[in-house]
Parts: C-alpha cells; sequence; structure tokens
C-alpha cells in the first residue's frame, strides 16, 4: 500500500488503469481527491491490470476500484473494515460477476440502496400530519452538536456518510440543515444540498422517542417546498431498499425510483 502524496502521481495512476472496458466504481475527477492526498488518507494498491484507491476514515477505508481483470485478485492486507459500492442502472444490469469477484476477495453483502427522485410538479404534499411542531434552519452551536450526535447515532457507520462538525458548520452556514422542535425540545434534522440544479436530500433523523408523530414528513416537506424555485425543480435521494417506512414516506410525496442503485460490500478486518 502507496500513499498518493501529488495529484500528478493519481492522474498517472487513472492514466495507466482506466481505460476502455475498465470497470470502477469511482466517477470523480482526480482533483476531487485532492484534499485526502494533503491530509495523507489516500494511498493504493496494484495487482497486474487492476487498481485500488483506499481512502483511509480513521475506523475504516473507503475502497474505489479499477478492473481490467478479473481472473487477478487485488491483496488488502489491512487491519481495519474495508467498505466500498457498486452503483448500477436497474436489476437487470445487475453487475454479477463484479460481485463475485469481490466476494471472492472476502467483501460480505452490508447493505444496497436505490435512487428516487422527483420534480416539483409531480410531487404530492400529504397533510399537515402532527401538532407542537416548529420547523427552523440549525443555527446555534447547540443545535449543531445535536446534529451531529443525531446524525451519528442514525445512520449506517459505513456508508451514511457521517458528517464531521466541521462539515455540519458549513451545512449551518449555508441554511442547509432543518431542525424540528418538538414541544420545545430538538427532535430531528434533515440535511440537504444543491449539486447541479438537484437538490439532494442528504440526511434525515428523528429521535427515537419522537418517531411516529410525523416529524419526518414535515421536514420533508420544509425541505421540498423551500427549495422549490420553478415547476420542474428537481429532487433526489438515496434510501435503503429494506428501510420499508422511509420508502413509503418518500413514495407518498411522489418520489420514484430513479433506476439507479448501489451495492455495499464490506470485508472485516485482516
Amino acid at each position: 500500500m502507496t500513499y498518493i502524496k501529488q495529484l500528478k502521481e493519481l492522474n498517472e495512476l487513472m492514466e495507466c488503469f482506466f481505460i476502455k472496458g475498465t470497470l470502477t466504481n469511482c466517477f470523480f475527477l482526480a482533483d476531487a481527491f485532492y484534499k485526502y492526498m494533503e491530509n495523507n488518507t489516500l494511498s493504493y494498491v496494484f495487482c497486474g491490470k487492476n487498481l485500488v484507491l483506499l481512502l483511509d476514515k480513521t475506523d475504516f477505508c473507503q475502497l474505489y476500484f479499477y478492473l481490467n481483470d478479473l481472473s487477478t485478485g487485488v491483496d488488502l492486507s489491512i487491519d481495519k473494515p474495508v467498505v466500498m459500492e457498486i452503483l448500477y442502472r436497474g436489476e437487470k444490469n445487475k453487475p454479477l460477476d463484479l460481485i463475485k469477484y469481490w466476494s471472492e476477495q472476502g467483501f460480505n453483502h452490508h447493505l444496497l440502496r436505490d435512487n428516487m427522485v422527483a420534480s416539483f410538479d409531480s410531487l404530492s404534499l400529504p397533510p399537515v400530519s402532527t401538532s407542537n411542531l416548529v420547523l427552523d434552519y440549525v443555527s446555534s452551536s447547540e443545535e449543531a452538536l445535536f446534529t451531529e450526535k443525531l446524525l451519528s447515532n442514525s445512520l449506517d457507520f459505513y456508508t451514511g456518510d457521517l458528517l464531521s462538525i466541521d462539515e455540519i458548520y458549513h451545512f449551518v452556514t449555508n441554511r442547509n440543515i432543518s431542525i424540528a422542535m418538538y414541544n420545545n425540545e430538538m427532535a430531528g434534522v434533515l440535511q440537504f444540498e444543491i449539486r447541479n440544479k438537484i437538490v439532494w436530500l442528504s440526511h434525515i433523523a428523528v429521535v427515537e422517542k419522537y418517531r411516529g408523530k410525523g416529524i419526518a414528513n414535515e421536514l420533508i416537506r420544509k425541505y421540498i417546498l423551500d427549495n422549490n424555485t420553478e415547476s420542474n425543480t428537481k429532487y433526489q435521494l438515496w434510501v435503503i431498499r429494506d428501510n420499508i417506512p422511509a420508502v413509503k414516506l418518500y413514495r407518498k410525496f411522489g418520489f420514484i425510483n430513479g433506476n439507479k442503485s448501489t451495492l455495499a460490500m464490506l470485508k472485516n478486518r485482516s
């Protein structure tokens, strides 16, 4: 495992291994990894025609691959869990050979997420479902710390894209995190961001004792209405397929399957 320190080095690796027919789960430009190189957390392993990039996230590593030969394995002698995601479009295009390859490298199915999409003119806003609820944007340090703790306790450790407190303060500055106060207590949050003119619902969580009271329903309503700039405003999100209550909630608002899925696979420490 070799750490990458310069953008030039990463570009040269990609030029060598990312060729016609390469199987990859890395759709970022090389400079998207720049901050990780600065922090000395991006490394690589290659074997034959295959390249793996490893992003060290302290408690585990995120894996990005460039595979040109499924008959050659990759040696991952790492003393921490490794997770990766395989993106595909529709069940008929599920990459079974690729999944088999990584299973043979010691990875197991972790969870499956589906993309859901909507445009404002196709959405349906259900009636307000709860009282004693006040919605606003996170603004104080106390609310930011509450957001960090709630998300870290509610989302999947490996695929939840958990936010650091610095990232949370960035979204607070941009008014990208809504908070729900139920009977004057902090009860739930929703974080979103706008990328390529699409309003992404990135994270949503409700305190366990307040679930079932319609709080998520109202956070989503606010997320939709506050970001409606035109009749065809686009919204997207990812949802764990087995999280049936969440899937039903999004469908109630008019979200439909976006025909993209991602399979997370996990390898425990070597």
